[in-house]
């Protein structure tokens, strides 16, 4: 099934919630666009136009505070998932499945990120990588990660790079070089989790 679920955490969140109640799908294939972190250019060659998938998503908008001083949902002590141990800001994509991916498709697994916001500015954009160590923003992999994990669905991220994060210069961006990366990344996707 190929389902729309429009940008932002709580769309998606919707989205993968009712394609698992009506469909009941073995896995969840979340592709999109995103942008690369200050420094994960250097990772694997992560640059604008090419593909990553993701190993984990951190949910950089739950927790406490704000900016520099945010901490996440394991300062409060709620856990986002009620696993053993306990899932917070950082969420598990389902790591057999997102390697068959990766292998497929020719790239490397590497930790994602997302927020409500698309990151304004370079210094933001720079403590956000530091503090977390991810290479790829998105607006909704979290979401997605975190309601398989709940419902126990196989969960696997894609995006193509589309510009670097806190650059907000549109000019600078590639989108349609991101979405045709990663439409070509995800047939091959769709094959490997096939052939699972």
């Amino acid at each position: 099934m190929l389902a729309v679920a429009g940008i932002g955490k709580a769309n998606m969140a919707a989205a993968t919630a009712s394609i698992h109640a009506t469909d009941r799908p073995g896995a969840v294939l979340l592709v999109g666009i995103g942008g690369a972190y200050p420094g994960s250019a250097g990772r694997d060659a992560l640059g604008i136009g090419s593909v990553s998938v993701a190993e984990s998503e951190y949910d950089l908008d739950l927790g406490v505070g704000a900016g520099p001083e945010w901490r996440g949902l394991d300062t409060l002590g709620f856990p986002a998932v009620p696993t053993d141990p306990p899932t917070y800001n950082r969420v598990p994509c389902h790591a057999a499945a997102s390697r068959a991916v990766a292998d497929a498709v020719g790239c490397v697994l590497l930790p994602f990120a997302t927020s409500d916001s698309v990151t304004a500015d370079a210094a933001s954009a720079t403590r956000i990588a530091a503090a977390t160590g991810a290479a790829v923003e998105s607006m909704e992999g979290a979401a997605a990660a975190q309601v398989c994990l709940r419902l126990g669905l196989p969960f696997v991220e894609l995006r193509g790079v589309s510009n670097a994060v806190g650059v907000r210069d549109k000019s600078a961006w590639r989108v349609p070089q991101a979405i045709e990366a990663a439409s070509a990344a995800a047939l091959l996707a769709v094959r490997a989790l096939a052939a699972l």
